[in-house]
C-alpha cells in the first residue's frame, strides 16, 4: 500500500473515531454519510487484507514454482536426457530428450516437459531397461501437472493483489467524498464551538497526527512490506 492511500485510510478512521464520541444532531443527511463512510472504510479493511494476502501468497507461489520447475528438470528431464545420449542407437531420441536450460520460463518449461515426455513413450521399454521405475512416465505427468497448476496458483494470487488495488484506489476516492460532505455537516452543527472545530480539524487531516494515529488492521507483515507499492 502507498503511504498516501495509507494516510487517508488513518483519516477515515480518525473521521469515524471523531462520530463516534462527538456526533452531531441526527439528521437524514448526516446518517446517511455516516453510514456510506462506515462501510467504505469496511470495504477497505478487506481490501487492504487482500492486497498484502495476495502479495504474499504471489511470493509463495513464486518460491514453489521454482522449486517444482528444479523437480522436473533435476528428477525428470535429466536422467531421461542421460539415458537417451547413452542410446545413440535409437535415431534422434537423444535430441528430441535434451534438458531444457534452466533460464526456460514456467510455461516453456511444460510445454517443453510434455514435448519430452511424448518422445520418451516411444521408447518406453529403453528407459525402463536404462533403470527408470515403470511408472516414470505417470510420476513425470504428475510433477508436469503440479507445475502447470502452479502457474494457475500464481495468476489466482495475482488477481486478487490486482483487484484489491482497484478496490483500494475506488473507495478511498469514495470515502474522500464522503468526508467533504460530513464536514459540511459537521461545521454547520458545531458552528462557534471552536473546541470541537479544532478536533474535528485535526481528524481529517491527511497526514500523520500528533502522539500517532489509528492505522489499518495488521496483517502480519512488516511496515515495509505491508506499505509496498500497489
Amino acid at each position: 500500500m502507498q503511504s498516501r492511500q495509507k494516510q487517508l485510510i488513518e483519516m477515515f478512521q480518525r473521521v469515524q473515531d471523531f462520530l463516534g464520541v462527538t456526533p452531531p444532531p441526527a439528521s437524514p443527511a448526516y446518517t446517511a454519510q455516516k453510514n456510506t463512510l462506515d462501510e467504505i472504510v469496511a470495504r477497505l479493511t478487506t481490501h487492504y487484507q487482500d492486497q498484502s494476502a495476495g502479495q504474499r501468497l504471489s511470493r509463495q507461489e513464486t518460491r514453489r514454482q521454482a522449486a517444482l520447475r528444479r523437480r522436473v528438470r533435476e528428477e525428470f528431464l535429466a536422467p531421461i536426457a542421460q539415458i537417451a545420449r547413452a542410446h545413440a542407437n535409437v535415431p534422434g531420441l537423444a535430441v528430441a530428450t535434451r534438458t531444457p536450460a534452466p533460464s526456460l520460463g514456467t510455461l516453456r518449461l511444460v510445454q517443453e516437459a510434455q514435448g519430452i515426455r511424448q518422445a520418451v513413450a516411444t521408447q518406453q521399454a529403453v528407459f525402463i531397461e536404462s533403470g527408470q521405475s515403470e511408472d516414470f512416465l505417470e510420476r513425470l505427468d504428475a510433477a508436469i501437472l503440479e507445475l502447470r497448476q502452479s502457474l494457475v496458483g500464481k495468476d489466482r494470487n495475482v488477481r486478487v493483489h490486482v483487484g484489491a488495488r482497484r478496490g483500494l484506489k475506488d473507495e478511498i476516492r469514495a470515502g474522500r467524498k464522503s468526508v467533504e460532505i460530513l464536514d459540511t455537516i459537521v461545521r454547520a452543527a458545531f458552528k462557534g464551538q471552536g473546541t470541537l472545530l479544532a478536533r474535528w480539524k485535526l481528524a481529517k487531516r491527511v497526514k500523520q497526527v500528533p502522539g500517532g494515529s489509528l492505522s489499518v488492521p495488521a496483517t502480519g507483515g512488516t511496515a515495509d512490506e505491508n506499505e509496498e507499492a500497489a
